[in-house]
Order: C-alpha cells, then sequence, then structure tokens
C-alpha cells in the first residue's frame, strides 16, 4: 500500500516541535534506554491512510510506545489510543505531553511479551479489541513481534511496522 504525503496539519507540527527536544534527549542516551525515535511524519500520512478504511471508533495499540507520539497521533485522528511501554520515564512523558496536549492516551507500563517478568495486565483483553497495531521492532524481536500479533490480534487486524528509514509495512491477521 503506498502512502501519500500529507501536509501536516498545525497542531501535529506544534505536537512534534514541542516533543522534539525530549526525543534528542532520548536518543541520546541510548547506551542508558532503549529508545528509536521513527519517522512520525512517515507514520502519521499512514495512520491519515489507514484511517479511512477503519470502523467509526477505531481502537489502536502502540506496542514500545516510547513517548506515545505514535498513539498521540493516532488519538488527534479519532483512535481510541493505547500504549505499552516499559521504561517508567517515557510512560510519564508520554503522559505528561497527553496531557498538554489533550489527547485522552492511555500508557500501561509494562511489558507486551508474556515471558517478561512485568508483562502488563489483561494483555490479550486489550489487544484483542485492537483494530491496528503499530510497532518499531529491534531486529532480534521482529519474530516475536508477529507471533505475539498472530497470537493476540482479532481476525481482520492490522499491524502497522516501521522497520527503519521509508520502510513502513503493513500486515493483517487472516481469520
Amino acid at each position: 500500500m503506498a502512502f501519500p504525503a500529507t501536509d501536516l496539519p498545525r497542531h501535529v507540527e506544534v505536537l512534534l516541535h514541542e516533543t522534539s527536544e525530549a526525543l534528542e534527549v532520548w536518543e541520546g542516551s541510548r547506551e542508558e534506554h532503549e529508545f528509536v525515535p521513527a519517522d512520525y511524519v512517515l507514520v502519521y500520512d499512514a495512520l491519515c491512510e489507514l484511517r479511512k478504511h477503519m470502523p467509526q471508533q477505531p481502537r489502536f495499540m502502540e506496542w514500545g510506545s516510547g513517548l506515545g507520539l505514535v498513539a498521540m497521533l493516532a488519538s488527534s485522528l479519532g483512535w481510541q489510543a493505547e500504549g505499552v511501554e516499559i521504561l517508567p520515564e517515557l510512560v510519564e512523558e508520554s503522559r505528561y505531553y497527553a496531557g498538554i496536549f489533550d489527547l485522552p492516551i492511555r500508557v500501561h507500563q509494562g511489558s507486551f511479551f508474556k515471558e517478561d517478568a512485568n508483562v502488563i495486565e489483561h494483555l490479550e483483553e486489550l489487544c484483542g479489541k485492537s483494530d491496528l497495531f503499530y510497532v518499531y521492532p529491534w531486529p532480534d524481536q521482529e519474530i516475536e513481534i508477529f507471533d505475539l500479533f498472530d497470537r493476540l490480534a482479532r481476525p481482520g487486524a492490522l499491524l502497522l511496522t516501521y522497520f527503519g528509514l521509508e520502510d513502513l509495512r503493513v500486515f493483517r491477521k487472516e481469520a
């Protein structure tokens, strides 16, 4: 699926501008934390296109939500957006920015991998309601991500994956 380039609405420009300093701080501290930002303009363009093909009140789940920017972008487009993030500091910052921009996202602190000790409660229930999942997987986690999607997503749900520079892919779970 080709995603057209979109002129960003002013509220998205402001959101990306206001969070850019926090992104730079987190990206600069990679030795301490596993955080790499995506191309949020590319992801926003994809969300705009996918939104056209969704039900009236679609549900969105971001795995490894970081600052929660993708969940906030989805929320700004009318998705009921949630995220899962393992680092408590990023959960706090994502909630802070969501509050500033009055975007009703929910961010759960914990892991989305069931074998981790700190897996979030009710993961299956949360994911089973989602129409679209987004993840920027680490290279060694790609197979686990697809297995997780296959196990937790309902039939017809979509998985939007960011694999790096201009590499964004959409997968659909079959019945």
